[in-house]
This record gives C-alpha cells, structure tokens and sequence, in this order.
C-alpha cells in the first residue's frame, strides 16, 4: 500500500486538512503543510526577488515557471518555517505579504540568522528562533531542528546558520532537511524520529554553480540513499524546476529512480497536487548499543538510556563473545554509579542476527564496531545502523574509546562523552512522541 496518497489540487490555497498531514508544494524548496491542526509554510518563495537582484549577471535567477500563489492568498497560516536565509527560502518579496495576510502567524528561523529575519519583513515579535537540536512546540506539532550542510557545515557563534527541520504531529512526522548535501552524523540523527516523509533536495551540486556563489544540494542518488538509510517510509525530492541554471529535468529523475532499488517509496514533487501521509501504529523506540566486548562503552549507554528513556526497549551487546555472561567492568561501573547511573544488573551478551530486525536503531563506538555490524546485518533488515558518538556534535561522525586498561579519568570522560549522546538521543525520541 501506498504511503502516500496523491490528488489533483485545483488552488494551493484549497489544500484540505486531513488524518495525519497533508501538503502542496509551493515550488524549489516550498510547502504549504496542514498538520496537527496547524497551517504551516515552509521556506516559500513566491515573488520575483532574485530576478531583479540577478538582472544582468551569469545566472539571472529568472523563473521557468509562475509561483502557484501570491503570498497574501494563503490563509490561515498559523507558522512560517525558514530554513536558512538564502533568499528563496527567506522571500523579502514573500514575508512581508504573507504575514500581512495573516496577522496571527509567527516565523521560526535559525537563531543565527535573527538579523536577516528581521531584515526580510519579520517583526521581531512575530519571529521564534531555534538552533540544531533544539525543539518548539508550535501548538499541536513539535519542530525540532536539524543541522544541514549548504555545501559545508557552517556554525557561528549564535548557532547553525542552516538547518533542517522535523514536524512531529497528528501522529505522523515529517523532515523537510533544508538545503544540505552528505555529512557525517546526519542520518544518526534523523533515525530516532522514525521518519514518514522526508522532503528533500535533489537539484545536486556542480563546480561551476559553486564558483557563481550557488551553493549546491543532495544529488537524487543521494537524497534516496539518505532516505533509506534514516528509514523513513517515504521521500519526496523537491528544490527543482524553478531556475534553469539549478534544476533536475523530472523527466530525467524518473529514470534514474527506475534504475534505483530504493526502499523507500519515492516521489518529484508537482504541482497542483494534494499529498497526503496517514498515521501509522509504531510500538516505542528501541535501540541496541554495541561495542566489542560489551563490559564498559555500551553498557554504560544502556544505563544511561534505560533511565531517560523509560518504556522503550534498550539493550546492550557485544561483537566479541570474550564477556558473554558477565557484569560490566568495575570502573564502569563506579564512574557510572558517582553520576546517579545502576549499571550493576546488567549482564553482557553477543549481538546476534535476529536483533536486525529486533531493534529500530543499532548503534555502535567505533570504526571497527562499525565494520562488524555491517558485516553482520542482513539485507534490507528493520534496524536502522550508526555511531552512537553522531549525537554529540553535528557533522563530527565521533568515535567513543574503549576505555578499558587505561586510568580511571578515561573512564570518567567516555563517560561523559556517551552521556552527552545519548542525552540528544533520548530528547529526540520523546519530542517525536510514540504511535500506538
């Protein structure tokens, strides 16, 4: 069955609110999405400003089609997401209408980029502001924000200039990623949310828009391999079809995508249609931590994970069968025991094939851990895999140290650095909230 359901939509505008979320696409990076009980429009661009600051110039960023409805049209709109400030996704020709056109609307911006906010037409008072790894409630759907690389990882000291973000809410969750290519750590954190729709770019990269100041997006072949490997259950690629010089032809896309054996159910955006994602019972998250031999790293993050986390299934293993049945290392414990952490009753254990499809997320320390859970996983298996150090810093792919034989200050530091990730870890499973 199909995940999502699609319908001819006469006017952007009509788009009818239904179980679980529905949207239209608005053009390059653009939705209009009713979910949650919520309008909500993500990074519109619905004028022509780029054309007149591009007239002349090697890319004169004129549009190939017109925008599907001017901003005061829109409705009802209770939230305007931006991604990042890049002026087709913060519109100065879009804002200033659309917020007049609905005067109970608020925006969400990167906290790094409050001043353009400002700048583009967003009354500071009417402007919220967030950064990576932090979560709004905007009252019925929870926004929770993710880092992009646009086509680096940028931060300033106010935060991530471009982000991404989750929409938990009338029981489905949906990502729209923002402008971003490939980076270490992105998928890790997206698995958590058990995506249901990811909306991403696939407009791709190039040297010689990179060298006119066009920063470039996730190929198609990327963007599908990202959606695969979050696990979401479907994708839509969008950011195309607006400008020649930065576009995917559709027709192309297409056959790409019948030559790719996704997972994920995939679609290109179009316009004057109504996509709608209904929600799905999902049990509470588990996770399975792994190092090799299941004494001191993982099960520190299974203690850790067991308090913050209280009626989701967690569980610890080993890639070495050395420990198999035995408590976890003294000095594990003490560290963990100082910070208000039991570890005592835990028991080491092997990984084991039947824990692929067991388990939501597989997560391992270490460039060899790694290696060994990938030999190990089926194909195609239920479990989505990762580094559990992901969650510590955007766009860093951590690695965790076996602490074991070194002084008692590694053991308090690796314990730090697994209490850190799996703090985030755990924020981000609740603030997607559980479907049963």
């Amino acid at each position: 069955m199909s995940v999502i359901e699609a319908d001819p939509l006469s006017a952007v505008e009509s788009l009818e609110a239904g179980e679980g979320a529905t949207l239209a696409w608005l053009g390059q990076a653009g939705f209009l999405i009713r979910q949650g009980g919520l309008r909500i429009v993500i990074d519109a661009y619905l004028s022509d400003s780029l054309a007149e600051k591009y007239r002349g110039t090697r890319f004169p960023h004129r549009r190939m089609v017109p925008a599907p409805v001017e901003p005061g049209a829109l409705a009802g709109i209770d939230w305007l997401l931006c991604s990042h400030g890049h002026t087709d996704h913060m519109d100065p020709g879009t804002i200033p209408a659309l917020l007049a056109a609905n005067p109970q609307a608020r925006v969400l911006a990167p906290r790094a980029e409050k001043a353009r906010a400002i700048e583009r037409g967003v009354p500071e008072g009417r402007l919220t502001l967030i950064d990576a790894g932090e979560s709004v409630d905007l009252g019925g759907v929870v926004v929770t924000a993710t880092p992009a690389a646009h086509e680096e990882m940028c931060r300033t000291a106010d935060g991530y200039p471009f982000l991404g973000y989750v929409l938990a809410g009338g029981g489905v969750t949906l990502w729209h990623s923002g402008d971003t290519v490939p980076f270490s750590g992105l998928a890790e954190w997206l698995m958590p949310f058990r995506v249901d729709l990811a909306l991403l770019p696939v407009n791709g990269r190039d040297a010689l828009r990179a060298a006119n100041g066009v920063p470039g997006n996730l190929t198609l072949d990327e963007a599908v391999a990202l959606a695969d490997e979050i696990g979401a259950r479907a994708m839509i690629g969008h950011h195309f079809g607006l400008f020649d010089f930065n576009t995917l032809d559709p027709a192309e896309g297409a056959q790409r995508l019948a030559v790719l054996t996704p997972e994920v159910e995939v679609r290109l955006a179009e316009v004057s249609t109504a996509y709608r994602v209904r929600p799905v019972a999902r049990p509470p998250l588990s996770v399975l931590v792994v190092c090799r031999g299941n004494i001191c790293r993982s099960p520190t993050a299974d203690g850790i994970l067991r308090a913050a986390l209280p009626g989701h299934r967690i569980d610890s293993a080993a890639i070495m069968d050395w420990n198999v049945g035995k408590p976890p290392h003294a000095e594990t414990i003490a560290v963990a025991a100082a910070r208000g952490v039991a570890l005592e009753t835990l028991v080491a254990r092997q990984i084991r094939k039947t824990d692929f499809e067991e388990f939501d997320l597989i997560l391992g320390m270490d460039d060899q851990n790694m290696a060994a859970i990938r030999a190990l996983r089926p194909q195609r298996s239920h479990a989505r895999i990762g580094r559990l150090g992901a969650y510590a810093t955007p766009g860093e792919e951590t690695t965790i140290i076996d602490p074991w034989g070194l002084d008692r200050d590694a053991f308090e530091a690796v314990f730090d650095q697994i209490s850190t990730a799996c703090v985030r870890l755990a924020r981000f499973a609740q603030s997607n909230g559980t479907r049963e």
